[in-house]
C-alpha cells in the first residue's frame, strides 16, 4: 500500500472504509430489526470489551513500533551527516592537496546519496553502486594520508574513525529500505478491525442515527491509526518518508 499516494491512502482508510461500514450498519439494522431490542447487549458488550482491549493494544504496539523505526531512520541520517562533517573539517590538519581530495570526496558522497541513492531507496532499491564507488575512492585517499609525525598519525586515526562511522550509518540506513512490519501483523490488524467493528454493529440501539455515528466513528479512528502505520511502515518509501535534509545541508555548508 506504500505505492499509493498518501492522499488516496487517507481517502481509502479514513473515509471510504468508514463510509462502507456505515452503509453496512444500515443494512444490518434493516435485515435484522430485532437487534434494536438490545436483549443481547450485555453479552455483546462483554465480548467487545475484551476484543476491543486486545485490538487496541495490538494497534498501539504497531503504531509505536513503526514510529520508532521511522524516528531511528531519521536519526541515522543526521548521524551520517555529522560523521561527514567531521571527516571534512578534520582534514584541515593535512597539506592542501591532500585536504582537497578528502573535501571533494565528502561533497561527492553527499551529492551522490541525495541525487541517486535517495530516489533508489524510495523505489525500494537497497543502495546505489555510485555511492559505493565514492566510498571506495575515499578509502584509498584516506590510506594515502601522510603519517610523518605523531600529529599526522593521530589525525589519520580520527579520519579513519569518521569514515568507518559514515560507512556504518549508511549500512544501517539501507537496512530500513526493505524493512517493515511482518505480513502476519497486518493480517492480525485487518482481522481485528473487522471483528471489533463487527461487534459494534450488533449492539441494540433504538436510534439508527446514533448507532451509525458510533460505528462510523469507531471505523474512522481505526482507519486513522492504520493510515499512520501504513504511511511510515517503510521510512524511505512513499510520500511520508525521511528526507535527506541533513546531507543537503552538508552540500550547502561545504559548497565550493
Amino acid at each position: 500500500m506504500n505505492a499509493l499516494p498518501v492522499w488516496l491512502l487517507f481517502v481509502l482508510l479514513v473515509l471510504a472504509i468508514p463510509a462502507a461500514t456505515v452503509g453496512l450498519q444500515v443494512l444490518v439494522r434493516r435485515r435484522w430489526p430485532h437487534l434494536t431490542e438490545g436483549e443481547h447487549n450485555e453479552v455483546a458488550g462483554f465480548i467487545i470489551a475484551i476484543v476491543g482491549v486486545i485490538y487496541a493494544v495490538l494497534l498501539a504496539f504497531v503504531v509505536i513500533v513503526t514510529w520508532e523505526q521511522f524516528s531511528h531512520a531519521e536519526d541515522l541520517v543526521g548521524q551520517e551527516a555529522s560523521a561527514l562533517r567531521g571527516l571534512y573539517r578534520e582534514s584541515a590538519a593535512f597539506p592542501p592537496e591532500v585536504r582537497q581530495r578528502i573535501e571533494d570526496d565528502v561533497r561527492d558522497y553527499a551529492a551522490t546519496v541525495v541525487t541517486r541513492e535517495w530516489p533508489a531507496m524510495n523505489r525500494g532499491e537497497p543502495g546505489d553502486p555510485a555511492v559505493a564507488a565514492v566510498l571506495d575512492r575515499t578509502a584509498l585517499d584516506l590510506a594515502a594520508l601522510p603519517t610523518d609525525t605523531p600529529t599526522d598519525e593521530t589525525y589519520v586515526e580520527v579520519e579513519a574513525e569518521r569514515f568507518a562511522e559514515v560507512v556504518s550509518f549508511r549500512s544501517q540506513r539501507l537496512d530500513y529500505v526493505d524493512q517493515g512490519l511482518p505480513g502476519v501483523l497486518w493480517v492480525a490488524l485487518v482481522f481485528g478491525a473487522i471483528v471489533t467493528v463487527g461487534f459494534a454493529m450488533l449492539f441494540g440501539l433504538q436510534s439508527t442515527a446514533l448507532h451509525v455515528i458510533m460505528t462510523g466513528s469507531l471505523a474512522a479512528v481505526i482507519g486513522v491509526l492504520l493510515f499512520v502505520a501504513v504511511s511510515i511502515n517503510h521510512p524511505f518509501a512513499g510520500d511520508v518518508a525521511v528526507r535527506p535534509v541533513p546531507l543537503e545541508r552538508v552540500l550547502v555548508d561545504f559548497s565550493r
